[in-house]
């Protein structure tokens, strides 16, 4: 049993990491309340936090020196709470934006070592599936703020701030089952390998980098443009949007149970595989006619999104000595914040070609599928 809520406290932190867009659809409410703001502003609150994750990811190194594993992963899982709920008592577009940098920085402190930490401490098969069973809870926290702030909204779009509390549940997950002191021991096993990363690694990095940024580029657009797509095509209203994000997150589940099975079977190609079926998905989403179309694009592009990121981090901890992985993970994490924080930028640019939406997310769709497939040559010339 003790084994048992050490691992699930571990994987309690992955939770709140992909939160910050859950929500997504309180956005026509808020476009409401905002008036006289750019419709581009108002779904920048729902990005910003990935500008304080990328802050906090560039100063890693810094903050490895300054604080333990377990105050460093203490005082984000803090400082997203607080500033996670504070739009709730107060809705000053200044104070808001604020609050959800804040809010990113949080985030961003515990990012990196909510994978790494896994990596540290598990080796093997344990290993792959925690990794997988880490993406799962990634997507299951998402979903569970994410319906959380469906029910919320009813009492207005304040509300559907109150589902960041679920980080002082966390909070206490983690001072309460993991134990202190045991990432000490690993870093005296760590001692011995290399110090710095070679280029080769840099390199694998970069490539990584870039997939992970690309893959939650697309899949933050999707987040941010269903709502708005189910309205404009009378599909559903803002709580049934909401519903749909639920279920595209909640079949992470499946995909994080099943990942050890899938890196057997396919091997570092799953990342090829995984993006491609992701683009599908989303030129599913593009071309729906119907809600159980876009339940079905959802579906696919849900599982495909969780798998390619795992697999990310998978072949992070395979690749790069466990001395280095914090820095490397660190990177690999900052691509996925730049991914997130650009979102907004790639559908104004998009937006500059073509209003429609079936052709955004057609585009979406094909710019990951060219992507996977340009990194996976690249990686296998460097193999």
């Amino acid at each position: 049993m003790k084994q048992f809520l050490e691992r699930a406290s571990i994987l309690a932190l992955s939770l709140v990491l992909i939160t910050s867009f859950s929500i997504s659809s309180a956005l026509p409410a808020m476009f409401d309340y905002y008036q006289g703001y750019p419709k581009e502003q108002i779904e920048l609150l729902v990005s910003l936090p990935s500008f304080g994750i990328m802050i906090m990811l560039l100063l890693n190194g810094v903050l490895e020196k300054m604080f333990a594993e377990r105050l460093q992963i203490s005082l984000g899982l803090l400082i997203l709470s607080l500033s996670g709920i504070a739009p709730f008592w107060y809705q000053g577009y200044a104070f808001v934006f604020g609050m959800r940098i804040l809010f990113g920085l949080g985030v961003g402190m515990i990012n990196a070592k909510a994978i790494s930490i896994i990596s540290e401490r598990y080796h093997g098969k344990p290993r792959i599936q925690m990794l997988g069973l880490r993406g799962s809870a990634e997507v299951v926290g998402a979903s569970l703020i994410t319906l959380a702030v469906g029910q919320l909204i009813v009492f207005g779009w304040t509300a559907t701030f109150l589902a960041y509390s679920a980080g002082f549940l966390v909070l206490i997950l983690y001072l309460l089952f993991v134990p202190y002191g045991k990432e000490k021991k690993e870093v005296k096993q760590k001692e011995m390998g290399t110090n710095s990363l070679s280029r080769e690694m840099k390199g694998l990095i970069f490539l990584l980098a870039i997939e992970a940024a690309v893959v939650v580029c697309t899949n933050t657009a999707i987040t941010i443009r269903i709502p708005s797509l189910m309205v404009e095509r009378g599909l559903g209203d803002a709580q049934l949007s909401s519903f749909v994000l639920s279920v595209m997150q909640l079949i992470g589940i499946v995909a994080g149970i099943s990942f050890s099975f899938l890196i057997s079977v396919f091997k570092e190609r799953l990342l090829l595989w995984s993006g491609i079926t992701f683009g599908l998905g989303q030129i599913v989403i593009a071309i729906s006619p119907s809600l159980w179309v876009i339940v079905v694009g959802s579906l696919v592009a849900g599982f495909a999104y969780s798998v390619a990121l795992t697999t990310v981090f998978q072949l992070l901890s395979v690749r790069i000595p466990s001395k280095l992985l914090n820095q490397a993970t660190s990177f690999a994490v900052l691509g996925c914040s730049f991914g997130a924080f650009t979102t907004p930028i790639v559908l104004a640019l998009i937006g500059f070609i073509t209003q429609n939406s079936m052709i955004v997310f057609a585009l979406l769709g094909g710019w990951l599928i060219v992507t996977s497939i340009l990194v996976m040559y690249v990686l296998q010339k460097k193999a």
